[in-house]
Protein backbone atom coordinates (compact mmCIF):
# COMPACT_ATOMS: atom_id res chain seq x y z
CA UNK A 1 0.00 0.00 0.00
CA UNK A 2 0.96 3.19 -0.64
CA UNK A 3 1.86 5.55 2.22
CA UNK A 4 -0.55 8.40 2.80
CA UNK A 5 -1.22 10.78 4.93
CA UNK A 6 -3.64 14.12 6.07
CA UNK A 7 -2.93 16.57 7.92
CA UNK A 8 -5.18 18.48 10.35
CA UNK A 9 -4.59 21.85 11.48
CA UNK A 10 -5.89 22.88 14.70
CA UNK A 11 -8.62 25.33 14.08
CA UNK A 12 -8.63 27.64 17.14
CA UNK A 13 -5.47 29.37 16.83
CA UNK A 14 -3.08 26.65 18.47
CA UNK A 15 -0.19 25.45 16.83
CA UNK A 16 -0.78 21.82 17.33
CA UNK A 17 -1.11 19.71 13.96
CA UNK A 18 -2.29 15.94 13.84
CA UNK A 19 -1.55 14.00 11.02
CA UNK A 20 -3.16 10.50 10.08
CA UNK A 21 -1.04 8.46 8.51
CA UNK A 22 -0.22 4.47 7.34
CA UNK A 23 3.34 5.23 8.02
CA UNK A 24 5.48 6.00 10.74
CA UNK A 25 9.18 6.40 11.75
CA UNK A 26 9.10 3.55 14.57
CA UNK A 27 12.36 5.06 15.92
CA UNK A 28 11.35 8.00 16.80
CA UNK A 29 7.80 7.53 18.10
CA UNK A 30 10.07 4.89 20.36
CA UNK A 31 11.80 7.56 21.60
CA UNK A 32 8.47 9.22 22.79
CA UNK A 33 7.15 6.46 24.33
CA UNK A 34 10.07 5.86 26.48
CA UNK A 35 9.87 9.25 27.31
CA UNK A 36 6.19 8.96 28.73
CA UNK A 37 7.06 5.72 30.35
CA UNK A 38 10.18 6.84 32.26
CA UNK A 39 9.17 6.08 35.50
CA UNK A 40 7.57 2.68 34.71
CA UNK A 41 10.27 1.17 31.95
CA UNK A 42 11.54 -1.29 34.70
CA UNK A 43 8.38 -3.03 34.21
CA UNK A 44 8.08 -6.01 31.87
CA UNK A 45 5.16 -4.46 30.06
CA UNK A 46 7.43 -1.85 28.49
CA UNK A 47 10.59 -4.26 27.52
CA UNK A 48 9.32 -7.42 26.51
CA UNK A 49 8.52 -7.78 23.59
CA UNK A 50 10.75 -4.43 23.22
CA UNK A 51 9.05 -0.42 22.35
CA UNK A 52 10.24 -1.08 19.04
CA UNK A 53 8.90 -4.22 18.47
CA UNK A 54 5.36 -4.13 19.86
CA UNK A 55 5.70 -0.70 17.72
CA UNK A 56 6.64 -2.76 14.32
CA UNK A 57 3.91 -5.07 14.75
CA UNK A 58 1.32 -3.03 14.83
CA UNK A 59 3.16 -0.64 12.27
CA UNK A 60 3.08 -3.32 9.76
CA UNK A 61 -0.59 -5.11 10.52
CA UNK A 62 -3.03 -5.10 7.34
CA UNK A 63 -4.69 -1.31 7.81
CA UNK A 64 -2.74 0.15 9.64
CA UNK A 65 -3.46 3.94 10.97
CA UNK A 66 -1.97 6.82 13.06
CA UNK A 67 -2.78 9.78 14.08
CA UNK A 68 0.51 11.62 14.82
CA UNK A 69 0.85 14.65 17.12
CA UNK A 70 2.75 17.44 16.93
CA UNK A 71 2.78 20.69 18.69
CA UNK A 72 4.45 23.29 17.90
CA UNK A 73 6.64 21.32 15.15
CA UNK A 74 7.24 18.76 18.14
CA UNK A 75 6.17 15.31 18.38
CA UNK A 76 4.48 14.50 21.33
CA UNK A 77 2.51 11.51 21.00
CA UNK A 78 0.70 9.15 18.80
CA UNK A 79 -2.20 6.36 18.57
CA UNK A 80 -2.28 3.47 16.70
CA UNK A 81 -4.28 0.76 15.75
CA UNK A 82 -5.70 -1.31 12.89
CA UNK A 83 -8.81 -3.78 11.91
CA UNK A 84 -9.14 -6.91 13.45
CA UNK A 85 -9.17 -9.71 11.05
CA UNK A 86 -11.68 -12.44 11.36
CA UNK A 87 -8.39 -15.17 12.23
CA UNK A 88 -7.50 -12.82 15.01
CA UNK A 89 -5.59 -13.73 18.79
CA UNK A 90 -7.03 -10.65 20.35
CA UNK A 91 -9.66 -12.02 22.32
CA UNK A 92 -7.87 -15.13 23.42
CA UNK A 93 -7.57 -15.38 27.33
CA UNK A 94 -10.22 -12.81 27.94
CA UNK A 95 -11.40 -13.88 31.52
CA UNK A 96 -14.92 -12.30 32.69
CA UNK A 97 -16.66 -11.80 29.74
CA UNK A 98 -20.42 -13.70 30.18
CA UNK A 99 -20.98 -12.63 26.00
CA UNK A 100 -20.14 -15.45 23.84
CA UNK A 101 -20.17 -13.44 20.36
CA UNK A 102 -17.48 -10.82 21.70
CA UNK A 103 -14.56 -12.66 20.28
CA UNK A 104 -16.29 -13.14 17.17
CA UNK A 105 -14.75 -11.39 13.89
CA UNK A 106 -15.87 -10.60 10.74
CA UNK A 107 -13.90 -8.15 8.06
CA UNK A 108 -14.87 -4.25 9.66
CA UNK A 109 -16.24 -5.53 12.87
CA UNK A 110 -13.39 -3.90 15.17
CA UNK A 111 -10.81 -1.39 15.43
CA UNK A 112 -8.26 -2.10 17.71
CA UNK A 113 -6.35 0.75 19.01
CA UNK A 114 -2.75 -0.87 20.20
CA UNK A 115 -0.83 1.83 21.31
CA UNK A 116 -1.59 5.64 22.57
CA UNK A 117 0.76 7.94 24.56
CA UNK A 118 1.15 11.42 25.05
CA UNK A 119 3.80 13.27 26.93
CA UNK A 120 2.58 13.93 30.22
CA UNK A 121 3.58 17.86 30.18
CA UNK A 122 1.68 18.10 26.92
CA UNK A 123 -1.52 16.36 28.09
CA UNK A 124 -2.86 19.90 29.09
CA UNK A 125 -3.41 20.42 25.73
CA UNK A 126 -6.09 17.72 25.43
CA UNK A 127 -4.20 16.40 21.84
CA UNK A 128 -4.41 12.77 23.46
CA UNK A 129 -8.09 13.54 23.30
CA UNK A 130 -7.77 15.47 19.50
CA UNK A 131 -5.81 12.68 17.96
CA UNK A 132 -8.34 9.85 19.13
CA UNK A 133 -11.26 11.80 17.98
CA UNK A 134 -9.40 12.40 14.31
CA UNK A 135 -8.56 9.32 13.88
CA UNK A 136 -11.70 7.57 15.06
CA UNK A 137 -13.83 9.82 13.11
CA UNK A 138 -12.56 7.98 9.80
CA UNK A 139 -12.67 4.66 10.93
CA UNK A 140 -15.59 2.27 8.67
CA UNK A 141 -15.82 -0.23 11.73
CA UNK A 142 -18.61 -1.13 13.89
CA UNK A 143 -16.83 -1.00 17.09
CA UNK A 144 -13.17 -0.15 18.85
CA UNK A 145 -11.47 -2.10 21.54
CA UNK A 146 -8.41 -1.38 23.74
CA UNK A 147 -6.66 -2.76 26.82
CA UNK A 148 -5.71 -0.38 29.87
CA UNK A 149 -3.30 -1.80 32.35
CA UNK A 150 -5.71 -2.58 35.63
CA UNK A 151 -3.46 0.23 37.91
CA UNK A 152 -3.87 2.62 35.17
CA UNK A 153 -7.37 3.72 36.90
CA UNK A 154 -7.18 7.53 35.80
CA UNK A 155 -7.15 5.98 32.52
CA UNK A 156 -9.84 3.28 31.97
CA UNK A 157 -12.21 5.72 34.57
CA UNK A 158 -12.09 8.64 32.04
CA UNK A 159 -12.73 5.48 28.90
CA UNK A 160 -15.44 4.46 30.21
CA UNK A 161 -16.94 7.60 31.12
CA UNK A 162 -16.36 8.14 27.47
CA UNK A 163 -18.35 5.21 26.73
CA UNK A 164 -16.46 2.08 27.08
CA UNK A 165 -17.80 -1.20 28.35
CA UNK A 166 -15.57 -3.35 30.25
CA UNK A 167 -15.69 -6.71 29.07
CA UNK A 168 -13.22 -8.89 30.76
CA UNK A 169 -9.49 -9.12 31.61
CA UNK A 170 -6.42 -9.84 29.68
CA UNK A 171 -2.75 -10.14 30.02
CA UNK A 172 -1.24 -9.07 26.63
CA UNK A 173 1.91 -10.69 27.45
CA UNK A 174 3.41 -12.87 29.75
CA UNK A 175 4.59 -11.75 33.06
CA UNK A 176 2.33 -8.70 31.83
CA UNK A 177 0.29 -6.89 34.21
CA UNK A 178 -3.49 -7.81 34.19
CA UNK A 179 -4.80 -5.04 31.51
CA UNK A 180 -8.63 -4.25 31.35
CA UNK A 181 -10.46 -4.99 27.85
CA UNK A 182 -12.56 -1.87 26.75
CA UNK A 183 -15.17 -1.87 23.99
CA UNK A 184 -17.68 1.18 22.69
CA UNK A 185 -19.60 0.98 19.56
CA UNK A 186 -18.13 2.86 16.70
CA UNK A 187 -20.61 2.70 14.09
CA UNK A 188 -23.94 3.86 15.71
CA UNK A 189 -26.64 1.32 15.38
CA UNK A 190 -24.50 -1.81 13.87
CA UNK A 191 -26.05 -5.27 15.08
CA UNK A 192 -23.68 -7.06 16.83
CA UNK A 193 -25.19 -10.50 16.74
CA UNK A 194 -26.09 -10.37 12.38
CA UNK A 195 -22.94 -12.51 12.06
CA UNK A 196 -22.50 -14.24 15.12
CA UNK A 197 -22.60 -17.89 13.64
CA UNK A 198 -19.28 -17.29 12.19
CA UNK A 199 -15.92 -18.92 13.88
CA UNK A 200 -14.69 -17.70 17.26
CA UNK A 201 -11.25 -15.55 16.92
CA UNK A 202 -8.58 -15.49 19.57
CA UNK A 203 -6.09 -13.23 21.37
CA UNK A 204 -3.84 -11.15 19.68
Amino acid sequence: MAPKATTVEAVDGRNDTVVITNEVDVEVLAAVYRQVHAADLRLVDHSVPTVEERLEWTAAAPGFEAAVGYLGGQLVGAVMGCPLPPETLWWRDLTSSDDSDLAVEWAGRTFAVCEAFVLPEMRRYRLGHRMTVELLGRRSEERIALAVAETNTRVWRALQRAGFDYVGDVVPFPDWRPHRMLVRRLTPGAPDDRHSGRRSAGHR
